[in-house]
């Protein structure tokens, strides 16, 4: 446990927990060792341990647990599946780590507005398939679309192969219900394709890796099913060469096409392990999803590799070319506190060459804690001003996820 870091809920931890259980339930709050261990990681390597763990199972529980945050201005840090790959759903400095799972409903799918109703612990898999049964489809499709939750999705504007062609999930939430850092809950957005009625709060909220508001419902807009989909893999000897729409045009070495949905799937499977794979022939591992104007994917990729050279580290890079986005992958033979050092520096050049070539540091990881120290690298300092001055609106207490997105002054 961590109450000795979190000095204003040690005198009062007793309280909390009977206030929590009066106001949400006994069997969904906990503080057993096996439980909060459950909650200590995510998509990292590292480790936080939470004080209390709650798992709420509708809005109005949130609301409670917010309240009661509030009084005793603890931590909470809202959490789906905890997939993500920058610490984002992590209790740094202990605290109430808030579960989204148990939400999980798909509240409606409406085929002739072609909407859904979902609550945040959906699996974003889960939707595909619920969707797809009326002829509909939700194009945002992550790496871990199968265990990822539409909350996580949202938190991280999430994006996938597919968002070449469709966008991002930003692109898809109509509307949300959310819970203030004070408990009041509030609507955003719309339920129809128009809406510029005031401030966008619905897109402020997207990407905002639970640092204002807890979404708990959203409003999430369909497009008609595609009526083929069509997978090919190609192979190219040169990073340069890959260009155009016809593949052997353009120097493919060859081409292969999945003619059927189980070799499509098949196909997909295989790209979706390449992180475990790289991992797997290393013992030391680090990737970056930056992202550049898709002419600067050569460049981008040439600088990665001369990078990786200059620090002695081997260099592997996947991603959605069709975007920009690109997956750097960094591994060492070995781990150590100098390669580690290293690393840092590593990391920083990448960046600033991706600046530099027009780009962002993050295409759809967001930066949680693992990023946080390179954000002035792509931001100005009156930008990150007034991105704190927003988060102090939202959340005057910062009890809503803290220490994340902006390092520490």
């Amino acid at each position: 446990m961590c109450l000795q870091e979190n000095n204003t809920m040690k005198p009062h931890f007793g309280k909390i927990i009977s206030e929590l259980r009066s106001s949400i339930g006994q069997k969904f709050i906990y503080t057993d060792n096996e439980k909060l261990e459950a909650y200590n990681f995510d998509g990292t390597d590292l480790r936080y341990w939470p004080d209390i763990v709650v798992e709420p199972e509708n809005r109005g529980q949130v609301s409670q647990l917010m309240k009661i945050a509030t009084k005793y201005r603890i931590p909470v840090i809202p959490r789906g599946a905890g997939t993500g790959v920058t610490g984002g759903a992590l209790p740094v400095k202990g605290g109430i780590v808030l579960s989204l799972l148990r939400m999980n409903k798909i509240l409606s799918i409406d085929e002739i507005n072609m909407t859904a109703f979902v609550e945040p612990g959906v699996i974003n898999l889960d939707l595909h398939h619920a969707v797809s049964e009326k002829g509909l489809y939700y194009p945002p499709d992550p790496a871990s679309y199968d265990t990822s939750t539409i909350g996580g999705n949202i938190a991280e504007d999430a994006g996938g192969p597919h968002c070449f062609k469709y966008g991002t999930t930003r692109d898809y939430i109509l509307g949300l219900e959310i819970v203030l850092s004070d408990g009041t809950i509030m609507n955003t957005g719309v339920q129809t394709r128009k809406g510029v009625v005031g401030y966008d709060l619905t897109n402020l909220i997207v990407g905002s890796e639970g640092t204002l508001a807890i979404v708990t419902k959203a409003i999430l807009r369909l497009i008609p099913l595609p009526a083929r989909t069509i997978t090919l893999l190609a192979f190219f000897s040169d990073i340069q060469t890959l260009a155009g729409d016809a593949c052997f045009q353009n120097d493919a070495l060859d081409v292969l096409l999945a003619e059927s949905s189980e070799k499509r799937e098949n196909l997909w499977a295989v790209r979706r392990k390449f992180r475990d794979l790289i991992k797997e022939r290393s013992q030391f591992k680090f990737s970056e999803d930056v992202t550049v104007p898709i002419r600067q994917i050569p460049q981008l990729i040439e600088g990665a590799r001369k990078i990786a050279a200059k620090h002695e580290f081997q260099n592997y890079n996947y991603g959605h070319l069709g975007d920009g986005n690109v997956h750097v992958n960094f591994t060492h033979h070995h781990k150590d506190e100098t390669i580690v050092r290293r690393s840092e520096s590593v990391v920083r050049e990448l960046f600033e060459l991706t600046v530099k070539l027009g780009g962002t540091i993050s295409g759809e990881h967001g930066i949680g804690i693992t990023k946080m120290n390179f954000l002035e690298i792509e931001l100005s300092k009156k930008s990150i001003e007034l991105q704190k001055k927003i988060k102090q609106v939202f959340d005057p207490l910062n009890i809503l996820n803290p220490f994340k997105i902006f390092p520490p002054e």
